[in-house]
């Protein structure tokens, strides 16, 4: 979470001079920096934002490898840009797409950011699945607004519900038993032996 955090305020400080989404540079951000915008963090507790996710398994799970679509939508409230990441506690997991109003940043396309900061809304997102085995996953994303005096605001950290791997992967685990032994006693009951009495009469 707090790399997230790190990472979108960084991308605040392009949003004026790179309307097209956060560079690659802020990939790499480790801690909060200086943004250099008009707006402040809001809190989490008034955001009206929420990120869907369709397609999911019955249980709420996703599938490993299969293709989702996200809707980051704001309710009646529009925002300007955003970063959405998968993650896997820190580690980011899966990858994004490009799309309409949105391409994928990051290495190995793991996060997706805005191409332009005009006032949007329901933005689809397509993230493809981790392979199997990694286990829950959490989508970090945030997004800068714009509010009816034209200044910049923001809400970073916000968080999906945990989202499981479907079905559930196990390790194979080794055999507790050792392979039964093969069968070694000899046989109880000997062949038959062929009829010797002579016939009781002869020809």
């Amino acid at each position: 979470m707090i790399a997230i955090a790190a990472l979108f305020l960084v991308c605040l400080a392009y949003v004026q001079a790179n309307p097209d989404g956060a560079p690659l540079a802020a990939c790499a951000a480790i801690a909060p920096q200086s943004p250099q915008h008009n707006g402040s963090s809001q809190p989490l507790a008034n955001s009206s934002y929420s990120l869907n996710v369709s397609q999911l398994t019955a249980a709420g799970g996703y599938t490993p490898g299969r293709t989702y679509t996200l809707v980051l939508t704001g309710g009646a409230s529009q925002y300007k840009g955003l970063l959405v990441q998968g993650r896997r506690g820190t580690t980011p997991v899966g990858s994004f797409a490009a799309g309409n109003l949105v391409k994928p940043v990051c290495s190995t396309n793991t996060a997706v950011t805005h191409t332009d900061n005009t006032l949007k809304n329901n933005i689809q997102l397509t993230w493809t699945a981790p392979a199997a085995g990694t286990g829950t996953v959490v989508f970090s994303y945030a997004v800068v607004v714009q509010n009816s005096g034209g200044v910049n605001t923001y809400y970073a950290t916000l968080t999906s519900p945990v989202i499981a791997e479907y079905p559930i992967h196990r390790p194979l685990q080794p055999l507790q038993r050792p392979l039964k032994r093969p069968l070694q006693r000899p046989l109880q009951r000997p062949l038959q032996r062929p009829l010797q009495r002579p016939l009781q009469r002869p020809l």
